[in-house]
C-alpha cells in the first residue's frame, strides 16, 4: 500500500462564502440538478451537517459503482474549508484503501474566488497507483466544485 497526493486549485467568479455554501454544506441538496447525468440524489444519512456527518450520493447508471458516502473530518465555516474522506462505495475497497481531500475556498480580489484542493489516496496493496490514476482523482474530484461553480453563475439567486 502506498499514499499518493494531489493538488488542484481553479479560479472562480463566485464569491468564496456562496461556493462554499452551495458545494459544502448543501451539495447533497443539489448535486442531481449540478450534474444530473451522474448523480440520482444526494442526502444526510447521519448527522447535522457538522464533523461526524454522513453524506451519501446515489449515482447513475453512467459510473460503474452506485453510490459514495462521506464523512465530514474537519469543517470550518470561516475560512471556508472542509475535509471529508470516503467511508463506503465508489471505489473504495476496489481499487483504494482510502481516500481524503480537503478543500477550501479563497478571496482571489476580483470578488470571486480560488477553490484550492489536496488529495490523498492509499491504494490497495493488489493496485498499481499511475500517474493516470492520479490525473483521474484530481480531475474527478474538481469536476463537483467546477460543476457547482458553472451552475451558480447560471442561476445567480441560487445560494445568494
Amino acid at each position: 500500500m502506498a499514499v499518493h497526493t494531489f493538488t488542484a486549485e481553479f479560479e472562480s467568479p463566485i464569491a468564496p462564502a456562496r461556493l462554499f455554501n452551495a458545494s459544502v454544506l448543501h451539495l447533497h441538496e443539489i448535486a442531481h440538478k449540478v450534474m444530473p447525468v451522474l448523480v440520482k440524489s444526494g442526502a444526510i444519512v447521519e448527522g447535522d451537517g457538522g464533523v461526524g456527518t454522513i453524506k451519501e450520493y446515489l449515482f447513475t447508471e453512467v459510473l460503474p459503482f452506485k453510490n459514495v458516502k462521506e464523512r465530514i473530518e474537519e469543517l470550518d465555516k470561516e475560512k471556508f474549508a472542509c475535509k471529508y474522506s470516503i467511508v463506503e462505495g465508489g471505489t473504495l475497497g476496489t481499487k483504494y484503501k482510502s481516500f481524503v481531500n480537503k478543500v477550501w475556498f479563497e478571496p482571489s480580489g476580483n470578488g470571486g474566488s480560488i477553490c484550492k484542493m489536496e488529495g490523498e489516496v492509499e491504494s490497495l496493496e493488489s493496485v498499481q497507483y499511475t500517474e493516470e490514476d492520479k490525473e483521474e482523482s484530481k480531475e474527478g474530484s474538481l469536476a463537483t466544485y467546477k460543476a457547482v461553480d458553472e451552475y451558480l453563475q447560471a442561476n445567480p439567486d441560487v445560494f445568494a
